[in-house]
């Protein structure tokens, strides 16, 4: 893109039945492995506590328009390994992009 931005795909990733806070830890080191991708857990939203369900209510994921298929397609196996999940696009946004310029 121009003026040193680089356009980025940012999905909402959750699972249904919840996994733990250990495997959603697990699953964003495993995803961040791959270059430029970008993994953020969030809270679950629910206010009541149980010692049965997750901390976490999911995953945010952001890469750039630009992957690899080959990258989008392993993303893809290590969701699936985990379990049942479901994504919600949420708006492509822009972020600056580190410009190196020539010393």
């Amino acid at each position: 893109m121009l003026n040193g931005e680089l356009a980025v795909n940012r999905n909402k990733v959750t699972y249904n039945p919840d996994i733990a806070l250990a495997m959603y830890r697990e699953l964003a080191s495993h995803l961040e492995q791959i270059e430029d991708v970008n993994a953020e857990l969030f809270w679950q939203e629910s206010t009541e506590f149980s010692y049965l369900g997750s901390q976490i209510g999911g995953m945010w994921l952001a890469y750039p328009h630009s992957i690899s298929e080959q990258s989008q397609t392993l993303i893809n196996k290590i969701l699936n390994h985990y379990g049942v999940w479901t994504s919600e696009t949420d708006l492509a946004i822009t972020a600056p992009c580190a410009a190196t310029e020539p010393r």
